[in-house]
């Protein structure tokens, strides 16, 4: 039986012991009890794999299936989790990895990794192709994967939606509001500002592009699974990962040219099949929006001039968060663009996108000509 199989079915029989136990102990003690035995299960020997392999066991398998069975227990902290010595043990694998990246980076003609998802953008909108659309974007603005899938309802029951979920600032041109993608575990994460990195002058197919992809109507359309569809350019909806393969969507990537960008892979490029390091996806957008913002492809306002604060608040990210170094892999050495300032929202001078909801956080665009 293969380690994702024993875990599956040791998350069924903890679930079902949990309801067997919680009525002679309470629930802190039962779920106590059913974790340790799920970890005993299913990694009796803690050597047999990694602890980010671990982590993302007990997140598929026992932590989702307690959430489903038991939803008022979102953001409880007694569901099983990974134990403490097993998390100590990740974070400190993640902050060699992190190192590894810094010193040996993927370097980037930014500029022309711009140009090329411009061009890819403006195609994909012309021919409806969604998955096309969603991947050029991403190197045009920060956002997550899904941010803007109307079918990736979050754990919280909402859909991404244009007007609700993401808001276009009119009197801020290139800024916009979004509500991250990462709602769980009750957790309830607030709207921001957000920018796009490109010109003034494609603010306008920035714009049409988020309006695009946050469209039901789009996002539902059929969605095709072979290269034959994909190179007739047909109409294609927003995929998932049963429909794509992850050859049609390196299909993609060569067809829109992003690889024409990179002027060092630094071995990266064969870390693709291991862990994705060097494949090029939105998570790989969204880090090179990230580095593009650190290295100030836009003008600071004095007050993100320190530290990493303006990659923090582009990523969502707390200010100071250790959770942003990890994106700040890439060397990239942008054209400033001309024209504007990056700005800090600001609390006591908050952004109004209606009468009900005003931003409080994030980054916003200020023309200075």
């Amino acid at each position: 039986m293969n380690l994702k199989k024993r875990a599956n079915d040791a998350a069924d029989h903890a679930i079902a012991e949990f309801k067997r136990l919680r009525g002679t102990s309470g629930d802190a003690e039962a779920f106590a009890e059913v974790g340790k035995k799920f970890h005993e299960t299913v990694f009796p020997d803690d050597s047999d794999t990694t602890a980010n392999y671990m982590n993302k066991l007990y997140s598929d398998t026992i932590r989702k299936k307690c959430f489903e069975e038991f939803p008022e227990f979102k953001g409880s902290k007694i569901i099983p989790n990974v134990p403490v010595a097993i998390q100590t043990e990740r974070n400190k694998s993640g902050i060699v990895k992190v190192t590894e990246y810094v010193d040996k980076p993927i370097k980037i003609d930014a500029d022309k990794m711009i140009d090329i998802a411009i061009a890819g953008l403006k195609k994909g909108l012309e021919d409806k192709i969604y998955p096309e659309v969603k991947l050029c974007l991403s190197f045009l603005i920060c956002v997550r994967s899904n941010d803007m899938n109307p079918n990736s309802v979050r754990t919280n029951g909402v859909m991404p939606k244009y007007g609700v979920t993401h808001s276009l600032i009119e009197q801020y041109p290139g800024t916009f509001s979004m509500l991250p993608s990462k709602q769980k575990d009750g957790n309830v994460y607030k709207d921001f500002c957000n920018v796009t990195i490109v010109k003034p002058e494609h603010y306008p197919l920035v714009e049409k592009a988020i309006v695009f992809l946050l469209d039901p109507t789009n996002a539902k359309k059929y969605c095709y699974g072979g290269k034959t569809s994909y190179d007739k350019r047909q109409e294609c909806g927003a995929q998932t990962n049963s429909q794509w393969s992850d050859r049609l969507f390196d299909h993609m990537v060569d067809h829109v040219g992003f690889k024409a960008a990179i002027l060092d892979w630094n071995g990266w490029e064969k870390q693709d099949e291991k862990n994705g390091n060097g494949k090029i996806s939105e998570t790989f957008g969204r880090r090179f929006v990230a580095c593009c913002i650190h290295k100030e492809i836009i003008q600071f306002d004095d007050q993100l001039n320190v530290g990493c604060l303006a990659a923090d608040l582009c990523l969502g990210h707390v200010k100071g968060s250790s959770a942003t170094r990890p994106y700040l892999r890439y060397n990239v050495r942008p054209t400033q663009v001309p024209g504007v300032v990056l700005k800090k929202v600001q609390e006591d001078n908050p952004i109004a996108i209606s009468e009900d909801t005003v931003i409080t956080q994030g980054l916003f665009l200020e023309q200075t000509m």
